[in-house]
């Protein structure tokens, strides 16, 4: 639910309300942009309101906000002022959602399984946005672009039916209680040295702490540096192939294989992640895939597609494992790690289509897929030298 969200945005705003609106393809942009500038603020604080309120509660609030979004657009979209304030309120729900997923997997998936539940929880996502940015368009031909949105509400609002488990960590057993009360245990654990001895002996950190926090930054810098040039890749992709000689309805199915390229490698390395070392193969990946960015500058069609599934598949396919990463170095507060995260790959959201867009504008697209290409080889080196937070299977 909480990926679909841009798809929709994206895919009916492009179709209806950018012309109710009088939008260019320039404000368009900034409107998307906007919703990721909102998630970039909201992911950072939501993943500790799920972690709170735990998957049930955080589903049924993220849901109930996206949808009254969607009904919200569908009333008010033909304003400014109303198509802003339902943005902010689809953008807080997000948020809140975002980290749902890690929630679930940590509290209800053997960690011998965690890595194909990751993989498959990362490639609904790209799914998800591919069957919205190819049925919502096509809908909207058929109905009007209100009705669409109530559409989208109602599916919305199919998930708040939906029976999620919602038990809570082994640490909140009501067993735990009355031994955690004890008086000697609890001025033990009072002691300032009481979290640094702990660490020490390999126990979990204290509920609800962020450690360790450089590790994370390092991941959600790199996180933020690959999404500024998949989104630019998504948002700018088809507007090139038509430069090259490509249909725009060719280029779009080019994109869309590109989906399904993300999608084969996700489930992929979920499969094999119990033979692979997570930080080697996340840097190899995001190295390979800086070379697909550098393929888009050959202007040969054969080889921008290429490219294109390259930094599809390896730029962007590798997220399951960085979210196993951090569910196993966060056992404390995932919803709060993966949201801060998320953060970062939103950041990277707004500023990926309008650097590589003013770069394509003013200078050339070669510029604008060189920086992507720089962007992830950051990335990739970041990855490489971080080796704290993955902790390596045997």
């Amino acid at each position: 639910m909480t990926y679909m969200y841009p798809a929709y945005l994206a895919g009916t705003l492009g179709v209806a309300i950018r012309n109710d609106l009088g939008l260019d393809s320039a404000a368009l942009g900034l409107t998307i942009s906007l919703f990721y500038a909102i998630g970039a603020v909201a992911m950072s604080f939501g993943g500790r309101v799920a972690d709170r309120m735990g998957p049930r509660r955080a589903l049924r609030t993220a849901a109930g906000m996206t949808g009254a979004c969607l009904v919200g657009v569908a009333l008010f979209g033909g304003s400014w002022a109303g198509l802003l304030a339902c943005l902010a309120v689809g953008g807080v729900g997000s948020a809140i959602g975002a980290p749902i997923g890690t929630l679930l997997i940590v509290r209800h998936v053997a960690p011998g399984r965690r890595p194909i539940a990751f993989g498959l929880e990362r490639s609904a996502i790209p799914a998800s946005t591919l069957l919205a940015s190819l049925a919502l368009p096509l809908l909207a031909t058929v109905l009007h672009w209100r009705l669409v949105f109530l559409v989208g509400a109602l599916a919305v609002g199919v998930l708040v039916a939906l029976r999620i488990p919602d038990a809570a960590p082994r640490a909140m057993h009501p067993d735990a209680a009355p031994r955690a009360m004890h008086p000697d245990a609890a001025s033990r654990a009072m002691h300032p040295d009481a979290a640094s001895r702990a660490m020490r002996k390999g126990a979990a950190p204290p509920r609800g702490r962020l450690t360790p926090i450089g590790p994370l930054l390092l991941i959600t810098l790199s996180f933020g540096l690959a999404s500024a040039a998949a989104t630019a890749l998504s948002s700018l992709f088809v507007d090139y192939g038509v430069s090259l000689g490509f249909s725009q309805s060719a280029a779009g199915v080019a994109l869309a294989g590109g989906s399904i390229v993300i999608i084969a490698a996700r489930f992929g390395l979920g499969l094999g992640r119990g033979r692979r070392r997570g930080r080697l193969t996340v840097a190899v990946m995001m190295a390979l895939g800086a070379v697909g960015f550098l393929m888009l500058l050959s202007g040969d069609r054969t080889l921008v597609v290429i490219g294109m599934f390259i930094a599809c598949g390896a730029g962007w396919g590798w997220t399951g494992l960085v979210a196993l990463a951090i569910a196993e170095a966060h056992p404390a507060a995932p919803g709060a790690a993966s949201g801060l995260v998320q953060a970062g790959g939103s950041a990277g959201g707004i500023v990926g289509p309008l650097l590589v867009g003013a770069a394509a504008q003013y200078y050339s697209y070669s510029v604008g897929w060189g920086l992507a290409a720089i962007s992830v080889a950051l990335a990739s080196i970041l990855v490489l030298v971080n080796r704290a937070i993955w902790k390596e299977r045997r």
